[in-house]
């Protein structure tokens, strides 16, 4: 039975994409510190998940990115065997559109780098999670625009009934 006390939390991922390489940042969190992935995390309470994606991409790659669709959600129930809850994830597309790739260690991420699937196979990935993504953007290009995420405005909440 769901706990209706516990928030969901939500989080996002942002797979981004240029000249056939991806982005990936280097973890400084002490649970994954070094390790590769998508760059990515919590949504803040009040902000919208297109913000957050945004958000996370240029605090941890130093990048200012345009989104261009949704690739994937999943949803984790019954927490996790880190006892981490339940939680809501978004895995948008995007390209880079300005910035810097960050090199220098910060709360948020060691370094950013461009990297190709071969290259993968060097790194000391987070989690396979990575290159599932990668295999459903190959394997099935269709995704849902950006636009087609909407987020509700002040008046449209009033108008939403309970």
């Amino acid at each position: 039975m769901p706990n209706h006390e516990t928030p969901v939390r939500m989080a996002v991922l942002a797979l981004i994409e240029q000249n056939g390489k991806i982005l990936l940042i280097q973890e400084s969190k002490p649970a994954c510190r070094n390790k590769w992935f998508l760059p990515g995390g919590r949504v803040a309470p009040g902000e919208s998940i297109l913000d957050a994606a945004v958000r996370e991409v240029r605090e941890e790659s130093g990048l200012s990115t345009e989104l261009t669709g949704l690739l994937y959600v999943d949803q984790r129930t019954g927490g996790s065997p880190a006892g981490n809850g339940d939680r809501i994830r978004f895995v948008f597309l995007g390209r880079a559109a300005g910035g810097t790739l960050k090199q220098t260690e910060d709360e948020h991420s060691i370094r950013a780098g461009w990297f190709s699937e071969e290259e993968f196979g060097r790194l000391d990935l987070r989690s396979p999670f990575v290159r599932r993504i990668i295999g459903i953007r190959q394997e099935n290009p269709a995704f849902l625009p950006v636009a087609y995420v909407h987020i509700l405005t002040p008046e449209e909440l009033l108008l939403e009934r309970p």
